[in-house]
């Protein structure tokens, strides 16, 4: 018979179900100084290869005695049939103590060996920087979230991305840099660039600073060079590549230094919630299409939305902290130029 036989006969001897020649086998089998005691020494190597050697040794040993004291008891040949139960059920409890333990072990193994995501999360209002065990420079933008393997810098170097960041990343040809987010992949050797993959905005952009960068997604494949943009529609599921004038721009967040390149005001107030962690709401749709071009310094939301409405026909209040947008009737007519 094979182990796995005896394995299932030890099953069916616990349910009542064995026959007499059958609870035999299994006693001939227990009683065996050779290939029960082989089972049991392969069966721990396989399940105890992840404990501590001492630990091991110690409680296998204990194992061990109880089974050779199990075997030394000397039944007399009148009650051995009404000790066969009770005697094969200690010899049951210490193969089920066995294979439980092993289980455990594996667990424990299995556990120890996949380690969790490392996670970078950036509320709203914040921002932060890390160092990447490669030695790769992240800045993370607000309400944001970077992440990635236990096997980085290891086998592979992919991380997945969440809203905005600015890599400066260490060269290593065999390994290249893959930043990933729910519609691009980003494929860099030794570059610095900025991915902005907010799930809120409409695009999903990203802008070469220094070296070269692929970006992937379903339908399209392009190669970045310095000072190039690549935009990614999430309606028509393209990408468009342009040049432009200053990549500085695209990075100025790191200084807390907003920047807007002709961006629709819906897209400047996600921008605005996630810096300064408010909520902003549109009374007028037709106000979300208003563009604004220039530099914002480290200032505060209030001195933002002033200068918002001196340049447009932006009126804001605030309710229960939130902020509402509406559109000035009075001064529409002046603007009307803005709408693209």
């Amino acid at each position: 018979m094979e182990k796995t036989d005896y394995i299932l006969l030890f099953d069916k001897f616990l349910q009542k179900q064995a026959s007499p020649e059958e609870v035999q086998t299994l006693i001939q089998w227990l009683k065996s100084e050779g290939s029960f005691q082989n089972w049991i020494d392969e069966e721990w190597d396989a399940a105890a290869s992840a404990m501590d050697t001492e630990l091991q040794q110690k409680l296998l040993g204990q194992i061990k005695d109880k089974i050779g004291r199990e075997r030394k008891i000397q039944l007399p040949v009148k009650k051995q049939h009404h000790k066969l139960y009770q005697w094969t059920a200690r010899i049951a409890s210490v193969i089920i103590l066995l294979l439980l333990t092993g289980i455990s072990v594996y667990q424990y193994a299995k556990h120890q060996s996949v380690m969790p995501d490392m996670v970078v999360s950036v509320e709203k209002g914040q921002k932060a920087s890390v160092v990447l065990p490669d030695g790769s420079k992240v800045w993370v933008n607000s309400d944001s979230k970077l992440s990635y393997g236990s096997r980085f810098n290891q086998e592979e170097r992919v991380l997945t991305l969440e809203g905005e960041a600015y890599f400066e990343v260490t060269p290593d040809k065999e390994r290249p840099f893959i930043v990933k987010t729910n519609e691009l992949s980003v494929r860099a050797l030794g570059t610095s660039f900025n991915v902005k993959a907010y799930g809120e905005d409409n695009d999903v952009s990203t802008v070469l600073m220094t070296g070269r960068v692929e970006v992937t997604s379903n339908l399209d494949r392009f190669i970045l060079n310095p000072n190039e943009k690549i935009v990614f529609d999430r309606q028509t599921g393209r990408m468009n590549k342009s040049s432009v004038e200053d990549t500085g721009h695209y990075i100025n967040w790191k200084h807390h230094v907003l920047t807007f390149n002709g961006e629709t005001f819906e897209n400047i107030a996600h921008t605005l919630e996630r810096n300064y962690n408010t909520r902003i709401v549109f009374e007028s749709e037709a106000l979300k299409k208003y563009r604004f071009t220039g530099t914002l310094g480290n200032t505060s939301l209030e001195s933002i939305l002033q200068i918002l409405s001196l340049t447009s026909p932006l009126s804001y209040e605030v309710r229960d902290s939130v902020i509402i947008l509406s559109e000035n009737v009075n001064q529409k007519a002046y603007y009307e130029k803005a709408l693209k």
